[in-house]
């Protein structure tokens, strides 16, 4: 029996001036990508229905909505799921309520998640306990609006590049409407790239690809820094992957445009074959 091969997709940022929508849609559907996981300018106040419009128009469905973040370079309200401040915790709620109903808005399911806010938290004690009360209501979130939300690992020095920890709270939480989502770039940063997806593994439910230089993170196109994406795309493969074979790029729409070169995409589509267990089949 033949597997299938994972779909490829890209995330797409709307109402920031260094990413141009059209010429991002147009780079997109030449690389044969047709799943989105959308990114909005949360302050720009963009309309669901605008950006659904916008891409159903070019014949592409939207995957997922990735959930507002909380940028210390940005004016906007914080989003930290794992604070050990109650009133955080709970502001932090009405957002992922929010965030819940644009989702089913653009007619998604899918909302990705960071559990932690910017700054140095990785040995914060408290976040642990915290994190786990806010993935509670999470759930209760989720059942109410039909969505899932899915947690992101993190990259040092933040709190949540603990993928067993990751794992082990929605594993016991049990829910259809919490999972996880491997993220290449923060996990390489972690150190652990490989690993990160096995310690997920069938709480891993989506994921962000991109490469970077090993000290920041650059989210360059696969195969321009030292993530060692065929290890990855078998790992995926290993933990039976079915989702959505995502590209996280947040790069000048001029730079994707020129790193994207038939080769590239050569190379992103050989990761996908492996990563949907097709690996026997490569040449």
């Amino acid at each position: 029996m033949t597997m299938p091969e994972l779909p490829l997709g890209a995330v797409i940022a709307f109402d920031f001036e260094k990413w141009n929508v059209q010429e991002e849609i147009a780079l997109v559907r030449a690389a044969g990508a047709r799943r989105i996981q959308v990114y909005r300018n949360y302050l720009q106040g963009a309309k669901a229905e605008r950006i659904r419009s916008t891409l159903q128009d070019a014949g592409l469905l939207i995957d997922s909505l990735h959930g507002y973040i909380h940028l210390e370079q940005f004016e906007g309200p914080a989003f930290d799921l794992s604070s050990p401040d109650a009133d955080v915790r709970e502001a932090s709620m009405e957002l992922a309520r929010a965030e819940a109903d644009f989702a089913r808005r653009l007619g998604c399911r899918d909302v990705i998640v960071h559990p932690v806010g910017p700054g140095e938290t990785e040995n914060d004690a408290g976040r642990p306990a915290a994190l786990r009360r806010s993935a509670e209501e999470l759930v209760r979130i989720a059942e109410r609006a039909d969505v899932r939300f899915l947690l992101e690992n993190m990259p040092p020095p933040m709190f949540g590049r603990d993928a067993q920890f990751l794992r082990s709270m929605a594993d016991a939480l049990a829910s259809a409407h919490l999972g996880l989502v491997y993220d290449s770039g923060h996990a390489t940063l972690a150190g652990r790239p490989v690993e990160t997806i096995r310690e997920m593994g069938p709480r891993l439910w989506a994921v962000h690809l991109h490469d970077n230089d090993g000290r920041e993170d650059d989210h360059r196109l696969p195969g321009m820094g030292v993530v060692p994406f065929e290890d990855v795309a078998r790992a995926l493969a290993e933990v039976k992957f079915a989702g959505t074979f995502m590209l996280e790029i947040y790069r000048d729409t001029a730079e994707v445009r020129r790193d994207l070169t038939p080769e590239r995409l050569t190379y992103i589509n050989r990761l996908r074959r492996i990563a949907s267990g097709l690996n026997s089949q490569i040449r």
